[in-house]
C-alpha cells in the first residue's frame, strides 16, 4: 500500500500515445517502399531490352 505522506512522483515524460507508433510505422513503411522501388527501377535499367 502506498504511503499517503509520500505520494509517487509523476513520470518525467508525457503519457505515451499509440497514435505515435502508428505514424512512425506508416512513415517507416513508406520510406522502405520508396527505397525498394528506387532499387527495383535501378536494377531493371540493366536488363537488356
Amino acid at each position: 500500500m502506498p504511503d499517503p505522506a509520500n505520494p509517487p512522483e509523476p513520470a518525467p515524460y508525457p503519457p505515451y500515445r499509440r497514435v505515435y507508433a502508428w505514424v512512425f510505422q506508416a512513415w517507416l513503411i513508406m520510406f522502405l517502399a520508396v527505397i525498394c522501388g528506387a532499387l527495383v527501377v535501378y536494377l531493371l535499367s540493366y536488363l537488356p531490352k
